[in-house]
């Protein structure tokens, strides 16, 4: 349900026990790309200084900050030093708390292997993702600017080896690029079943894939089992496909205006888009700040 009326989605400071200590304190779950990172202005890996302004406030009255995306922890330790307490990366296959590693998950042999076959067999070109690199297959007969762009938005130069053998892969998450509308329908078949969610980029020719046993919501139970935390006590900002799992698992779900429709629908209510105050006014909406 969507919420339009100007009410307060202010929470009572409830104590909950951690670790057995108690604590009053909410924790609210940030995805990065179109929530807290964006492109503006032709300019890639821009972040809204309104928001993370609004999130050390937050922090400052002694709330919780978990990033929550699909980006490995490299990306998101690079671009956000400092910002956040936890980090949940790769769509939940690498869950930290400050410098503990509650969950690292990696794609076994077997099964990239399996994978391989599966997406080779629909003439795919993707990228395993890792914590710390990438590898591409297949990206020779997709087209050159798509997989500039991709390589781009990776950030770190060298990140994605071309040549490359199945047991060197150390991957969590996949990305994937099309050379136009008709090809992305032709494999879209690829992606169904077995438990898969694909989200696509806002460019609509690339997209990363979520894979059995991991996404969001997987990270965000394992965080608050660790700490001994209820979901009552949290709260999730996002905007695509891939962070309704994340939502589901949390107290309040806010969409940023610039969402999904999906996203939007299963909101507890809207904020405004990325770069107009979006995460600061959800904040506040929330009562946080």
């Amino acid at each position: 349900m969507i919420f339009h009326l100007a009410v307060s989605f202010a929470w009572p400071l409830v104590p909950y026990s951690s670790k057995g200590e108690e604590m009053n304190r909410k924790i609210v779950f940030f995805d990065l790309d179109g929530t807290l990172l964006g492109k503006r202005s032709g300019k890639l890996f821009q972040i809204p200084g309104d928001a993370l302004q609004a999130i050390d406030e937050m922090k400052r009255r002694g709330h919780m900050a978990v990033a929550c995306t699909g980006r490995p922890i490299r990306f998101v330790r690079h671009f956000f030093p400092g910002v956040f307490d936890g980090i949940i990366a790769s769509n939940g296959a690498h869950v930290t708390l400050g410098d503990e590693v509650l969950r690292d998950w990696i794609l076994p042999e077997s099964r990239v292997r399996e994978l391989c076959r599966r997406f080779d067999s629909y003439g795919c070109h993707y990228f395993f993702i890792g914590n710390d690199r990438g590898w591409a297959r297949n990206i020779e007969s997709a087209p050159a600017e798509l997989v500039e762009s991709l390589l781009k938005s990776y950030f770190f130069p060298h990140f994605i080896a071309e040549k490359w053998e199945p047991h060197e892969i150390a991957a969590n998450a996949m990305d994937f690029v099309f050379r136009d509308e008709a090809e992305f329908k032709a494999q879209l078949p690829a992606f169904q079943g077995e438990g898969m969610v694909f989200s696509r980029h806002a460019n609509g020719l690339s997209g990363d894939l979520t894979l059995p046993g991991n996404n969001k919501g997987i990270g965000v139970n394992c965080l608050l089992a660790h700490m001994g935390a209820s979901r009552k006590d949290t709260a999730a900002f996002g905007d695509s496909t891939g962070d309704l799992a994340m939502m589901r698992e949390c107290g309040t779900a806010v969409a940023m205006g610039n969402a999904t429709d999906d996203v939007k629908q299963y909101a507890d209510f809207v904020t405004t888009a990325i770069f107009d105050g979006g995460v600061s006014q959800g904040l506040h909406r929330l009562g946080l700040i």
